[in-house]
């Protein structure tokens, strides 16, 4: 099987940056971007990243607000703290050096036992399983297992599976995972499996009783609670706009318009808020809805462009100018609005 999928891989990959050049950087880079993020999105991103910071101590310099405004767009704004402070903390303990074992690299912020097993096979040539949710996939397909791969139980089996079949030269090792990966990718997809083109097909049991299109199995989610957000953007005599940069939870270092979660977004709301806050309020305009999706949540957001009096801050908030939101990280669910 082993030999038939990286005849395969060599013939079929993408060509990704990070595989022309697999340093621990560029591929902990493309990992942990990958996160929740498709491959088509990531590409440009981790372009402009690695041009940006192109060395891990290029990142390890920068500031948090560098490094999140060149995230900015990507979502899930954990992952780019988690890296900065990954690679602050590699140059730190490791000096120009990089962590040589699994343990070394769980411990490190944002890195679990997935990105730990990729970089460490696909830099390093080490023999490490790094199981995702392609190789879960194909996993179960080839095994025709039943369980939830959203257990311990199958990941355990999956790393076996892994394991067994992985080759012993690391040249080899750093392509096998990949070659998994890839495989779940654009052939053993979830939906429409392209079982013709697969270079182990004689070797998966549930194309030869017929199981395929039922597994792997995977527990249903719960629902994301869906929340009303009222969204203002305050501007001031002089066109800038009243932000806030988040210190904590969702959206923790980026730069957002004042919300307001729960409310009923009616002008009439807004209007109170711009009120309370102690403004008073020269012109109130609707500037639309949308609705963004995160992780665990849905906003819908109803937004409302104010124009006050005053020029004065309130606590936590300041003006900025249209300049200072190009220097800024500000998250794509504030990309829905825009200044007039």
């Amino acid at each position: 099987m082993t030999d038939e999928l990286l005849i395969w891989f060599y013939h079929n990959k993408r060509p990704l940056p990070w595989r022309e050049n697999p340093e621990p950087y560029y591929v902990l880079v493309s990992e942990i971007m990958a996160q929740q993020t498709r491959m088509a999105q990531l590409l440009p991103f981790y372009t402009r990243f690695v041009a940006q910071f192109p060395t891990p101590e290029a990142l390890a310099s920068a500031t948090e607000d560098e490094v999140l405004t060149a995230w900015a767009g990507m979502g899930y704004y954990a992952r780019a703290r988690n890296l900065h402070r990954a690679i602050k903390e590699i140059r730190a303990s490791y000096g120009n050096n990089w962590p040589t074992n699994r343990k070394e690299w769980e411990a490190l912020p944002g890195i679990g036992p997935y990105t730990a097993g990729a970089v460490l096979s696909i830099a390093f040539g080490q023999k490490e399983a790094a199981i995702d949710g392609n190789i879960l996939r194909v996993y179960a397909r080839v095994n025709n297992d039943k369980t939830d791969i959203s257990t311990p139980a199958a990941k355990s089996r999956a790393t076996a599976f892994v394991l067994k079949n992985m080759p012993d030269k690391p040249d080899k090792i750093r392509l096998f995972n990949q070659s998994l990966m890839e495989l779940g990718a654009l052939v053993c997809t979830p939906q429409n499996p392209k079982c013709e083109n697969c270079p182990i097909a004689q070797h998966c049991q549930a194309r030869q009783v017929g199981t395929t299109h039922n597994l792997p199995v995977k527990a249903k989610k719960n629902p994301s609670p869906e929340i009303p957000v009222g969204v203002i953007l305050i501007l001031s005599p002089e066109g800038k706009v009243l932000m806030r940069r988040r210190t904590e939870g969702l959206l923790k270092g980026m730069w957002v318009y004042y919300l307001t979660e729960g409310n009923d977004g009616t002008t009439t709301t807004a209007t109170a808020i711009i009120n309370h806050m102690g403004y008073t309020l020269k012109q109130i305009q609707p500037a639309g809805t949308a609705t963004h999706t995160f992780t665990h949540r849905i906003w819908h957001m109803t937004a409302h462009i104010a124009h006050i009096n005053e020029t004065h801050a309130i606590e936590d908030y300041q003006f900025l100018s249209p300049d200072d939101l190009t220097k800024i990280a500000i998250p794509a669910a504030m990309g829905y609005f825009s200044l007039p």
